[in-house]
């Protein structure tokens, strides 16, 4: 099954507004225990989120995702509307 817009959406408000950034990413167990959904669906909806160059990804221990480039502005704004 194809990731909602909604959950994809939901993923980068979320980078955004924890200021994440590639010396300070979010594993996909902190994403998905915040938004309610597995971890492994967190990695599913960040391949998409990857190829759309919103989210980029950092390898290894102490690894996780962080929003890039106007993704991280684009968030920042929908998160101070709510």
């Amino acid at each position: 099954m194809e990731p909602s817009d909604g959950i994809l959406e939901e993923i980068v408000t979320l980078l955004s507004r924890r200021g994440t950034s590639y010396a300070r990413p979010a594993t996909s167990v902190e994403i998905g225990r915040e938004l309610n959904v597995s971890p492994s669906y967190v990695r599913e909806c960040s391949s998409r989120l990857r190829a759309e160059h919103l989210v980029g990804v950092r390898r290894g221990p102490g690894g996780g995702y962080y929003v890039v480039g106007e993704a991280a502005t684009d968030g920042l704004r929908r998160g101070q509307r709510r």
